[in-house]
């Protein structure tokens, strides 16, 4: 144990060391010639710092790896995994941001209302903001997609901070603020659901993709797994409670809502039942009212979709439909392609939300099986959405850490190791520079799964069959 929590502080460290070369850097992206001309045309210092954090990243992986196996034989509990978690995240701590820009515009969004804008009307650059140039060009004019409670800390950050560095810095603390949140609820909501807490924890907290993508990167999704993870397990008991937390977390990125009509189940009483999504409500509504901000996100939310990546499964499945009718000398179509296949995508995510809600009512009386659905909607909404960055995981993984039986827990592990080499530490995600074979692959998935699917059924139509 000493020597698996030690190397994963090491490789940490390294990842740590190489995100000043090779992060998402306040000054620009060192990176930038990396899509266009290759690696060879990067300075020095860059593919130094790209390689430390590459192999910082493995051994973090490999020693999370380790530390699963020690945890599944019992010889862990959940203080030393505490320990070894919080080890691990401290080289990250001051770290650069890694994977992602992200940091920058929540800065500026901040920025922008703390000067009395208005965020969900003016991007970055428009709105004068004195940061924009840190901010990736692709959000640089685009308005705010989150909600007011988010804006509002990131308003408090940028009034605080003294500077865009200072501003980062307090953002990360409210990151750290919700993994530390999620890590006190999850034993909590693991016991209820009769899960080993050590072995929930470590694969939906003490992991790299937390470490990455909430930790390093900052990312709103870490405070919303947080606010989930404690409405879920404050349910039972104290539903108005449970509605207060999800009512921030909704208000912090609209998705949450996802997580209601869950929670909701898990109340006994019909009467608790409707205290709670009137909670959830009133505190919404509340957050709205005193920001000032309204629902001005709604409109901001779509633009978030111009993005075309593979790791969206149905915006991958159309371009790859795309690439065929460009081989086929009609290119026109490709994206019309995209488009009906993001709109496929709703309709599936329209129909698994209610077959899985409609699952979890009908076994109510079982909080497992309730917050096992809970995680595969949420995990359904990440996957089935136009757009996948690996943040947006970060909940769904941590729901479904307390809940899933052993099979199902051993593929989230392997994707949870996979998901944090997704994106390059300057920000430039593996899917910009794998397009046409990861939109075949997700082609290829979709066809498994489909095949797997109607499998079953196929033959028990056939069985009925008589010759």
């Amino acid at each position: 144990m000493t020597v698996t929590r030690w190397g994963g502080f090491a490789a940490a460290a390294l990842l740590a060391a190489g995100s000043y070369t090779a992060g998402a850097l306040p000054g620009g992206d060192p990176g930038a010639a990396l899509r266009r001309s290759g690696l060879g045309a990067t300075p020095l210092p860059f593919q130094i710092g790209l390689a430390a954090c590459l192999v910082g990243l493995a051994g973090l992986v490999a020693a999370w790896w380790r530390l699963g196996a020690t945890v599944r034989a019992g010889e862990v509990g959940g203080r030393a995994l505490a320990v070894t978690g919080a080890l691990w995240t401290l080289p990250l701590l001051v770290a650069a941001p890694l994977g992602s820009r992200d940091v920058y515009s929540y800065a500026c969004q901040g920025w922008l209302y703390a000067s009395g804008a208005d965020p969900y009307a003016l991007g970055p650059a428009e709105g004068g903001c004195p940061w924009v140039a840190a901010v990736a060009p692709v959000w640089q004019d685009a308005t705010a997609p989150y909600g007011p409670v988010a804006i509002a800390l990131a308003a408090a950050a940028a009034s605080a901070g003294g500077g865009l560095l200072g501003t980062a810095g307090l953002l990360r603390l409210v990151a750290v603020a919700g993994v530390v949140l999620a890590a006190v609820a999850l034993p909590r909501l693991a016991r209820s659901c009769g899960v080993e807490p050590a072995r929930a924890a470590w694969l939906g907290v003490c992991t790299p993709l937390v470490a990455v993508h909430a930790i390093a990167g900052a990312h709103h999704d870490a405070l919303v797994a947080g606010l989930v993870l404690a409405a879920l397990a404050a349910a039972p008991r104290r539903p108005a409670g449970a509605g207060l937390l999800l009512g921030l977390a909704v208000a912090v990125k609209v998705t949450a809502v996802v997580a209601l009509p869950f929670a909701v189940l898990l109340v006994a009483a019909p009467v608790r039942r409707w205290l709670l999504g009137g909670t959830a409500a009133a505190a919404f509504a509340a957050v709205s009212l005193a920001t000032g901000l309204g629902v001005g996100w709604v409109a901001a939310v779509s633009g978030t979709t111009d993005q075309t990546q593979w790791t969206s499964l149905p915006t991958g499945v159309g371009m790859s439909v795309g690439y065929v009718l460009r081989g086929f000398g009609a290119g026109a179509g490709a994206d019309d392609a995209v488009l009906a296949a993001r709109l496929s995508g709703l309709g599936l995510l329209a129909l698994a939300l209610a077959a899985l809600a409609t699952g979890a009512w009908r076994r109510r009386t079982q909080p497992r099986t309730v917050v096992l659905h809970c995680g595969a909607a949420l995990a359904a909404l990440a996957l089935l959405s136009p757009v996948f960055y690996p943040w947006y995981a970060l909940t769904a993984l941590a729901v479904l850490a307390v809940a899933a039986q052993a099979p199902v827990r051993r593929w989230l592990a392997v994707a949870t190791g996979a998901l944090a080499f997704l994106t390059l530490p300057n920000g430039l995600g593996v899917a910009a520079l794998t397009k046409l074979p990861g939109a075949f692959f997700d082609l290829a998935l979709a066809v498994v799964v489909a095949w797997l699917w109607l499998r079953p059924q196929l033959s028990r139509r056939l069985s009925g069959v008589r010759v």
